[in-house]
């Protein structure tokens, strides 16, 4: 979906002209760029199933995961339905690894950190000695005394996976449908890694302070607040995605670095790990 043109150049004030003119080139360089989508390796080609269409799709498949669950069978192969239900498949299971990866590389370091002073705090043993200060994990062989634990990580994750079996396949009913309380329209959707959770609204996070003339538009014309919503929406989606990935790719290289070097990853830089008074006034850390 390109960028929608948020405001009117023949009703905006001329004062304004100036902005349209640049939102107008940024427009049209989001629409160049969606029909011209190239491959982020140039000696492939763009998988043809990545279009564009989903948030973050920078076109990077080489391995080809998203038909891996159809090879042999020709037949599946060649069907569109086929290959989208994979391809929604496989971006449902990288949302889920992404919000996973993102807990983890956020609790590593901070278990490895602070485990010593909350121990002390609370009288509670100081469980890491049979890892040397490293976050339990299954290539320092950490995780075994933490088996129950996991089995009921294990079984609550496969509780939401079975409630969310249809909408991981594309069954949910969506479009255009009254609120609830009768306020006005709204889009029933789903996306994938939806599971009906947003305390805090994060979802709307990017859309939630209109323009000036983008809302007085959108206040006479439906059509034109729905899809300010979805763009914005997609944004989130998105940077959630980013964020998702990059935190794959840092915890797959805290237990690495770990396995080789036998240190912790908070002693291995230590500058990333060090509170900011400390840098800047030299206070201790009260819970290293």
């Amino acid at each position: 979906m390109s960028l929608p043109y948020l405001l009117d150049a023949t009703e905006g004030p001329r004062i304004l002209q100036g902005a349209m003119v640049l939102h107008h080139l940024l427009a049209l360089l989001s629409v160049v760029g969606l029909h011209a989508l190239s491959s982020p390796l140039p000696f492939l080609p763009r998988p043809y199933y990545l279009t564009g269409e989903l948030a973050a799709d920078a076109g990077f498949d080489p391995a080809g995961l998203v038909l891996s669950p159809l090879l042999g069978d020709a037949k599946k192969l060649g069907d569109p339905e086929k290959v989208r239900r994979s391809l929604m498949w496989m971006r449902e299971a990288e949302v889920k690894h992404a919000r996973l990866a993102m807990l983890a590389a956020a609790g590593w370091p901070l278990a490895e950190i602070w485990h010593g002073g909350l121990s002390n705090v609370m009288s509670l043993p100081y469980l890491l000695d049979a890892t040397e200060g490293r976050a339990p994990s299954v290539l320092n062989g950490g995780l075994g005394p933490e088996a129950g634990f996991l089995a009921l990580a294990f079984l609550a994750a496969a509780a939401i996976e079975l409630k969310t079996l249809d909408q991981v396949h594309g069954l949910t009913a969506t479009g255009k449908t009254m609120a609830r309380d009768g306020s006005g329209v709204v889009i029933k959707s789903y996306v994938p890694g939806d599971c009906n959770f947003d305390p805090l609204k994060l979802h709307d996070f990017y859309g939630w302070q209109m323009p000036p003339m983008v809302e007085m538009r959108a206040r006479t014309d439906e059509s034109y607040r729905l899809e300010w919503v979805r763009f914005n929406q997609k944004q989130m989606q998105a940077a959630e995605l980013r964020n998702g990935r990059l935190a794959m790719l840092a915890i797959t290289g805290f237990a690495f670095q770990e396995f080789v070097y036998k240190v912790p990853v908070v002693d291995q830089t230590p500058l990333f790990f060090t509170p900011l008074t400390t840098v800047l006034f030299g206070q201790p850390n009260l819970l290293g």
